[in-house]
């Protein structure tokens, strides 16, 4: 990503919270899929050294990881291995390399806080139009995030003036030596959840509704760094969300 992006404030920032903002040229190349930089692969070989014998990084074999521990779980979790199972089975979405766009993105949150050592997630907001794409960044410590009204706001007035909303991009960050109670979320059924997973959430999805009703999202798209989901707006209502 260029160096210097725009920071967009907001009231009461959380501690480091921080909001971007670029516009560059629409060029092919950010479609295009990620490079295997030296990040990339050291990224990619440090996930394997810690998944040792279990290692298997194949986007399939997470979901159905992840899947088999949220279908344990009581009360909701069936529902998210319910978004498991219809990525698995081809009925929502579809699964790729992960981008140069979706790379550079993750890759600028990782900067700041390592992904191993120190999972976060981060949320951006694409929109493309008039030869440009415009980019939303936000990122903090921890794991989640919040949604901000300042850069919705300029989200929306981006789309009055004729750029489509393109997707909204977040990672699931991989989860090691999880405690329960810790700034993983982690609970006693979710210890064994490394997470790294590109299923959306209940959550998620919830969210994306919201959006294709407020300013017209188009899509979604979840990454881990290495591979992505990408979800058309119009398979929202067929993920599970919360009623």
């Amino acid at each position: 990503m260029p160096a210097t992006p725009e920071r967009i404030a907001v009231e009461a920032p959380r501690d480091a919270e921080l909001h971007e903002y670029w516009a560059v040229p629409d060029s092919p190349e950010w479609w295009a899929p990620a490079p295997d930089d030296a990040e990339r692969v050291a990224y990619r070989e440090a996930l394997l050294l810690r998944l040792g014998a279990a290692a298997n990084l194949e986007p399939r074999a997470l979901l159905r990881r992840q899947r088999a521990v949220h279908a344990v779980i009581p009360g909701d979790g069936a529902r998210e291995a319910e978004n498991s199972d219809a990525l698995l089975s081809g009925q929502v979405g579809t699964i790729a390399p992960a981008s140069c766009l979706e790379w550079r993105l993750f890759q600028r949150q990782a900067r700041r806080f390592p992904m191993l050592e120190r999972p976060t997630e981060f949320a951006a907001y694409i929109l493309r139009g008039q030869g440009e794409l415009h980019i939303y960044l936000s990122g903090a410590d921890r794991v989640g995030g919040r949604l901000s009204g300042e850069v919705r706001a300029r989200v929306i007035a981006d789309v009055a003036r004729g750029f489509e909303p393109v997707a909204h991009l977040h990672n699931h960050p991989f989860m090691f030596d999880r405690q329960v109670g810790d700034r993983t979320w982690a609970t006693p059924e979710t210890l064994a959840d490394i997470a790294g997973a590109l299923a959306p959430s209940l959550s998620d999805v919830q969210l994306y509704r919201g959006m294709v009703e407020e300013f017209g999202l188009r899509g979604a798209w979840v990454t881990n760094g290495l591979d992505s989901a990408h979800f058309p707006w119009a398979a929202f209502d067929r993920l599970a969300g919360w009623p």
